[in-house]
């Protein structure tokens, strides 16, 4: 009997607790208007939310402002110069080629206010990591126009719709439909604060009557190359046949002359985009791997300016992203031009002038880039991604996960904290990478030296996290309080020397520059001072050193091709580093965690949600530097690979003949030797030239 009492009573509780809490949990419905509608394909979405009353608190750091907080949001707007406010956030998807047709919002209560005898604290820029940028930089500062302006509300209103075409988890065309609610405004120049407890948002829409898209998937995989490499490409087009990615070799001649699709577009790069969207209407590809340096496959520029322009800004960087944001909201193509100017992705300097190209930012399919300039490097680098993918799985050594960093910048600038910026980055990503062993080479724990970072990556690791800065031929970081002196950098020569051969990692790294894959000796001649203080006169890019490196190095790097940004500080004083909350430190961190803890293993994938998942929840169409996130950082590496490799690798399939023969290619002799083929599979052959000696498979030539 008194079992059934408490069990009784505990579930009244349960209830209870259940009624009370629905006063701050939302209410989200999908319906048909009615009948006629409803034969129109005409839907409409309704998200109720409920708030709490904000919590006001003196900032636990700088005592002349105060913080806003609101238990139900789940982020914050932190736009440079203005305040920093809590607000919610959902996203909603649609079909691909949905057309909004009205958006409607409800305060469902009173409006109320509260006065305040202090500023809410602006949020901070975003640091660029180049040290003599910084110099420049008033990285606090109150936005005049919005501050000591009369009756300005911010934000605007109460709500904002954000809309976008990508491809969703599912590798589904979709339009993605963020709803952001603001329940908390602020009028600074008289030091109030207004609020509600509820919002109610209505969203119709009309779906498309069909689709674009074939619906018959020929190919998953288009790789893209220059003429010249295509020969050499075919085994790892045979090697993703093998495993279930079917694949379509392209060389850009054949796009230029209109093989497959008639030609159309302005300039090359506008070409090589129509004919990735032609691909994915016709053969509904997922990937597109680019193999070329900037001179072989042609690269697009943003022009989004973070500076007036002088001596240490850029005014344009490279942004494959181009190459895989295809469609506009609308479904359209986009061209990154919306002003017909040929000035691409621009968004002009001053602050306050808003983004001028209208760009849809959402990835609709996956791109990364081989940046061979030769055919040795195409030759290793196929090697290696076919090497990975059959051997990798079930290795001991990819099981560790290898960090670098230290203390990113310096606590003047960080608004009262002291935080290793590089060192919580790289704690936050081995935190999502559970079971994996970490090797933590710190400033702060002085093990961060070259031969220790040279003999951790010769043993193996799946991953390895660089977190500071950098260039095109290094990367460094600073020991806490000694900021004028460098940590011994990583440069493009210690990376040359590795032996870690089938023991590759994939790179992330947090650095300026450091995948700036448009860099060659001839900039000494454009321009030797800028060149030689940007270290732009190297032949290759860091980042892409470590990837086409024989016999070691990565197997794929993400990184920047321009000035990175990084938070600091704790200006929204929730106890949370800013440096992980937004910009570089959110951005690669989510990485490990899409792949740890959302299953996510395929390498173009992961990295194509982490620039989906960012435009959602940041604010890129109104925020230069968040936009600059996403434009500049780029996948070197092959957007198709399966991190850690397959199960099967299929060890059986071939049986060497031991009698070579040799070829000369361009003055440079290769000894082949021919497989006899098992399982009635096609012949291939294995290559090796007399010098420099590399050893990778190659077809006929």
């Amino acid at each position: 009997m008194f079992k059934k009492t408490l069990i009784h009573t505990l579930l009244l509780l349960l209830i209870q607790t259940m009624l009370l809490s629905s006063t701050t949990v939302g209410h989200i419905s999908h319906t048909n208007n009615d009948e006629t509608t409803k034969e129109q394909n005409i839907y409409s979405i309704e998200i109720h939310k409920y708030f709490s009353t904000p919590k006001i608190k003196n900032n636990s750091k700088m005592a002349e402002y105060i913080n806003v907080h609101l238990k139900e949001a789940n982020f914050f707007l932190m736009k440079p110069g203005k305040p920093i406010l809590p607000f919610f956030s959902k996203t909603f998807e649609l079909p691909f080629g949905t057309k909004i047709l009205d958006t409607q919002c409800i305060l469902c209560s009173d409006n109320k206010e509260i006065r305040v005898s202090k500023k809410v604290v602006p949020a901070a820029k975003p640091i660029i990591c180049s040290d003599e940028k910084q110099k420049t930089c008033l990285h606090t500062t109150i936005n005049p126009e919005l501050y000591n302006n009369n009756n300005n509300l911010y934000p605007d209103r109460w709500y904002s719709i954000k809309l976008g075409s990508g491809l969703n988890r599912n590798n589904k065309h979709v339009l993605f439909v963020t709803i952001n609610m603001y329940p908390i405004r602020y009028d600074p120049l008289n030091d109030e604060i207004f609020y509600v407890n509820s919002i109610k948002v209505k969203l119709t829409y009309k779906t498309p009557d069909t689709t674009m898209f074939s619906g018959t998937a020929d190919y998953d995989l288009l790789i893209i190359a220059y003429p010249t490499y295509a020969s050499f490409l075919r085994p790892l087009v045979h090697h993703k046949n093998s495993y279930g990615i079917h694949t379509k070799l392209v060389t850009l001649k054949e796009i230029y002359d209109g093989t497959y699709f008639p030609s159309q577009g302005r300039d090359k790069p506008e070409q090589i985009k129509y004919f990735i969207k032609d691909a994915i209407e016709n053969w509904e590809i997922k990937y597109v791997m680019l193999v070329g340096n900037f001179r072989k496959i042609p690269v697009r520029y943003s022009h989004l300016e973070t500076d007036k322009g002088n001596f240490y800004e850029e005014l344009e960087f490279i942004s494959d992203l181009y190459y895989a944001d295809i469609y506009d909201p609308n479904g359209n193509f986009s061209t990154w031009d919306s002003d017909n100017d040929s000035i691409f992705a621009e968004w002009p300097w001053p602050e306050s002038q808003p983004m001028e190209d209208m760009i849809d930012l959402y990835p609709d399919v996956y791109v990364g880039r081989l940046a061979c300039q030769n055919v040795f490097e195409v030759i290793a680098i196929t090697q290696k991604i076919i090497d990975y993918e059959k051997n990798t799985k079930g290795s001991t050594w990819y099981n560790t996960m290898i960090v670098c960093g230290g203390d990113t910048f310096d606590k003047a600038w960080e608004g009262g904290t002291d935080y290793n910026e590089g060192e919580v980055a790289n704690e936050k990503a081995l935190e999502y990478m559970q079971g994996f062993t970490p090797v933590r080479l710190w400033a702060s724990l002085g093990n961060l030296t070259r031969d220790n970072i040279s003999s951790t990556l010769n043993n193996g690791a799946g991953f390895i996290y660089f977190a500071g800065h950098g260039n095109p031929r290094m990367w460094a970081t600073h020991k806490n309080g000694d900021y004028k002196n460098w940590t011994e950098g990583w440069r493009n020569r210690e990376i040359l020397q590795l032996k870690n051969h089938h023991k590759y990692p994939i790179l992330m790294v947090g650095g300026c520059h450091n995948s700036q894959f448009d860099v060659t000796p001839l900039n000494l001649i454009k321009d030797p001072k800028k060149s030689w203080i940007f270290s732009t006169w190297v032949p290759e890019c860091w980042s892409w050193v470590f990837v086409k490196k024989t016999n070691g190095g990565a197997i794929a790097s993400i990184g920047s091709t321009g000035y990175g940004g990084v938070n600091i500080g704790d200006f929204n004083d929730n106890g949370i580093p800013d440096c992980i909350e937004g910009a570089d430190g959110w951005f690669e961190t989510e990485f490990f965690r899409l792949y740890a803890q959302e299953n996510i293993d395929i390498l173009g994938e992961t990295y194509g949600q982490i620039v989906t998942e960012y435009v959602q929840n940041f604010s890129c169409y109104s925020n230069r530097y968040d936009c600059k996130i996403v434009e500049t950082h780029a996948l070197l590496g092959d957007p198709s690979l399966k991190i850690g490799g397959y199960l099967d690798h299929k060890k059986n399939i071939f049986e060497r003949k031991k009698a070579p023969f040799f070829v000369n290619h361009k003055s440079t002799f290769f000894r082949l030797y021919k497989n006899v083929p098992a399982m009635h599979s096609p012949a291939t052959y294995d290559i090796s030239c007399t010098h420099p000696p590399y050893a990778p498979c190659m077809p006929p030539l």
